[in-house]
């Protein structure tokens, strides 16, 4: 490869391309399928191409990548050095269910392919993945990226649930010990190489699952809250659980916002939560409606009525739910309800028309 620029190996290439040093001239070379390498390094520099940030190279290497087999990547699959940004893009480059199984069940594929691929891809995969429990254990992030597929069954999603549901009892019993830390398993992470292509300006055919955005503290809250904040912003799902099971009460009522069923189903399952706590969940604004829904299903809590109230009056609670607590109201709150804009105009009607019927 000395015409190439005084590039002299596949690998040399690789990380030139990779680094935003290689020519324009060489890449758009590499990208016709022009270098005297064979097949499988071929394919591994065609890869990297097809996401450069030039549309004319990404789309040339797209076309050449196109010549190539399901079979022929497979072999790529299979070379000792192998990395999980290769990995990634060999994904990325065909919708093919025995690649995509190939890739799932691979020791080096990242978390982050497998987040993309439990998004996209079809019903077969997606066994393949919540098959894999010691890797979903690894990055827990999983069981909403495939609740979030459109293509996701009920059987499917009957796992996920089944599989939250033995973590979250297995999770409890740690928490509720004294011991040391319940450590998850380690999985790799390429989030340093994608960060370093797209500050390169490339782009990944089919995009990339978007960053969990960490909620941020309200207006003049106090500097434990803060605190709390800092601590859970970069944690992982698993980490927010275990958080959610054994950390603060303020850590508690941020994450009982999480976007995360899973986090917040932890929260509430918390040996350490209280009824004063299920009380100020039940009438935050910010709570996710999981929570809600399991404050409305638990008789316990509902029997303390500063709970039972709080969870009729919040608007976010679901109609199902509030409609059954009216007729628990009292007298006085039931007036208040029927004047409240805050609530749906079906609750506050039916809050009228229990009044009424009172009368």
């Amino acid at each position: 490869m000395e015409a190439s620029g005084g590039i002299s190996n596949v690998a040399e290439l690789l990380a030139r391309i990779r680094q935003g040093m290689a020519p324009r001239a060489l890449r758009l070379f590499a990208a016709q399928g022009l270098l005297p390498v064979s097949r499988e390094e071929l394919i591994r520099v065609v890869l990297i191409l097809a996401a450069d940030g030039e549309a004319e190279i990404a789309d040339t290497a797209q076309a050449t990548l196109a010549t190539f087999t399901p079979e022929h990547l497979l072999e790529v699959m299979k070379l000792p050095d192998i990395d999980p940004l290769e990995i990634d893009l060999l994904s990325r480059c065909r919708q093919d269910e025995g690649l995509w199984t190939a890739v799932v069940q691979h020791s080096r594929t990242a978390n982050e392919t497998l987040r993309w691929l439990a998004r996209v891809a079809p019903p077969r995969v997606q066994d393949v993945i919540i098959t894999n429990q010691v890797r979903v254990l690894a990055c827990l992030e999983l069981l909403e990226d495939l609740r979030a597929n459109p293509q996701v069954s009920q059987d499917l999603l009957r796992r996920v649930r089944e599989f939250e549901q033995e973590f979250l009892e297995k999770a409890i019993v740690w928490a509720a010990a004294e011991g040391p830390a319940f450590e998850l398993p380690a999985s790799p992470s390429i989030e340093e190489a994608l960060a370093e292509l797209r500050a390169l300006g490339m782009r990944l055919p089919g995009g990339e699952v978007e960053p969990q955005r960490a909620t941020e503290p309200e207006p003049g809250a106090p500097e434990e809250i803060h605190d709390a904040y800092s601590r859970l912003a970069f944690m992982t799902t698993g980490q927010r659980v275990m958080q959610a099971l054994r950390g603060s009460r303020e850590e508690r009522l941020i994450l009982v916002r999480d976007s995360s069923p899973l986090v917040v189903r932890a929260v509430m399952l918390s040996p350490k939560l209280n009824e004063t706590e299920v009380e100020h969940i039940a009438g935050m604004r910010s709570t996710n409606e999981e929570a809600l829904r399991m404050i409305g299903s638990r008789p316990r809590w509902l029997r303390r009525y500063p709970v039972l109230r709080s969870l009729a009056f919040n608007p976010k609670t679901p109609p199902g739910i509030a409609l059954q607590l009216i007729r628990r109201l009292s007298q006085r709150d039931l007036v208040i309800m029927g004047r409240d804009r805050n609530i749906s105009e079906a609750v506050r009607r039916i809050a009228r028309d229990t009044l009424e019927h009172r009368r």
